[in-house]
């Protein structure tokens, strides 16, 4: 365990290194209405359009939880009931001595295999310069938490060379041949191996991974790959889509027995703390229907240790206080309404909104962002249908309903222990349908809208 531990801080120094080509990756790449918000409109010039629709009679089944941290966490910070709200189901980390933590919060485990090794530092080599030491290891740590039920990550963002991957793509292959080997031999057909997760969508370097377990009897029981790039979330469901037509629905690939996708880090450094795009990474993970996501770690913005380990939850609390942070909202209204999704569609793709029929409060409720994709205006218009408001609930007293309007402000590393409601308005349902205008949504923000 103290050898696991050491290697946790080879994982600090490596993640603070791995900042700048991030960084540098990231850049590259609602008329007149029944209700209206907020006192003053600004004039529309500048502004981005979209109109949105939600359908509260038409539930969305079958859908995954995008809620999970990559680290974030020391033994006792953040506390559990800043942690609870949020839901994880994924949790990504080579912190072994966390396990019963990370697990009694209902998240599923996924071991990050090389960060136990360490990367060609602290006097271990790369695996492909001795694979004996390295299966040894890999033998050790099976042998060692054959109890835990996890998922097993063998190496972190093997297209990076600086700092995690010196050798060629053939020899990363055969490192994951080695430890996948390994593996099987402790611990049974059973246990769910796989990869490779790269630091960005490369369908090239998938269909090489997989063509070479093939053609080695290897399993890949979930393709996993990081979702990185600020300027370009909305592709995250055509690169998700693409994986299952070319690799998983594919007969060439049938042997290797994959069984998920994971996003095993979304968000970059430049949205760390915008609600929304934060908003906007889940709402289209979740569309895609992989099985799970961590948020990724970056560094504080004013320095100091990084985002994975001083227990801030990846950013989302304060590392002294664990006091809320405005994308820890975003993450605690997502998953307040998890499991009442209903459907809903926008007209412009940098406009989401994740709506739900009752949140913990029996309130319906609405989580709008809007973020930015190449050249955005800073404020946008939002035209909001809601239909089958009758279905909900709280309607059925016959009562009028009240519309509140909640905003999750783009305000960095500053503290926010409550929402603010910025307008609040009763409307009666005399319709199946209502329409309403929030005109100078914010980029960068999100709103929470309930209805009860």
């Amino acid at each position: 365990m103290e050898k696991l531990n050491q290697f946790n801080l080879l994982a600090r120094l490596k993640r603070g290194q791995k900042k700048p080509f991030k960084i540098f990756f990231a850049l590259l790449l609602i008329g007149f209405t029944l209700v209206t918000f907020f006192s003053q409109q600004l004039p529309v010039f500048g502004q981005t359009q979209a109109t949105v629709t939600i359908d509260f009679g038409a539930p969305v089944r079958g859908i995954h939880s995008m809620s999970g941290f990559l680290y974030g966490i020391g033994d006792n910070k953040p506390p559990n009931n800043m942690i609870s709200p949020l839901q994880p189901k994924l949790w990504r980390s080579s912190n072994l001595n966390q396990y019963p933590r990370i697990t009694g919060l209902g998240s599923e485990f996924q071991l990050l295999l090389s960060d136990t090794w360490g990367y060609g530092n602290a006097g271990r080599p790369w695996p492909y310069e001795n694979y004996s030491q390295w299966e040894e290891h890999v033998r050790k740590v099976a042998q060692q938490h054959k109890n835990k039920n996890m998922t097993w990550d063998v190496w972190n963002e093997p297209d990076i060379k600086d700092p995690f991957w010196r050798g060629s793509r053939k020899q990363f292959f055969e490192t994951y041949k080695r430890a996948y080997t390994v593996i099987r031999q402790e611990l049974g057909p059973n246990v769910l191996i796989g990869g490779p997760s790269i630091a960005k969508y490369d369908k090239r370097f998938l269909r090489e991974f997989l063509d070479y377990c093939q053609e080695n009897n290897l399993e890949v029981n979930f393709i996993s790959w990081h979702e990185l790039n600020d300027q370009d979330i909305i592709r995250i469901n055509d690169h998700v889509d693409e994986v299952r037509r070319s690799f998983i629905q594919n007969p060439k690939y049938q042997s290797l027995k994959i069984q998920k996708i994971y996003l095993n880090e979304i968000v970059g450094p430049i949205a760390q703390y915008r609600p929304g795009e934060n908003l906007g990474y889940l709402a289209y993970t979740e569309q895609s229907r992989v099985e799970g996501a961590a948020k990724a770690c970056w560094e504080p913005l004013g320095g100091g240790r990084n985002n994975c380990f001083n227990e801030s939850l990846d950013g989302l609390v304060s590392p002294d206080q664990s006091a809320p942070r405005a994308v820890w909202w975003v993450y605690k209204a997502y998953a307040d309404g998890l499991s009442s999704r209903v459907k809903s569609e926008s007209s412009n793709p940098r406009v989401v909104a994740l709506a739900s029929q009752s949140n913990p409060k029996g309130e319906a409720q609405i989580l709008l962002g809007y973020f930015q994709h190449l050249a955005s205006p800073g404020t946008a218009t939002v035209v909001l249908t809601l239909r089958n408001l009758q279905q909900l609930e709280i309607a059925r007293s016959q009562k009028p309903l009240t519309l509140a309007v909640a905003r999750i402000p783009d305000s960095g590393e500053k503290i926010i222990p409550q929402l603010s409601t910025i307008k609040q308005e009763q409307f009666s349902l005399n319709n199946q349908t209502v329409r309403l205008t929030i005109p100078n949504i914010k980029l960068h923000e999100s709103y929470l809208l309930t209805i009860r």
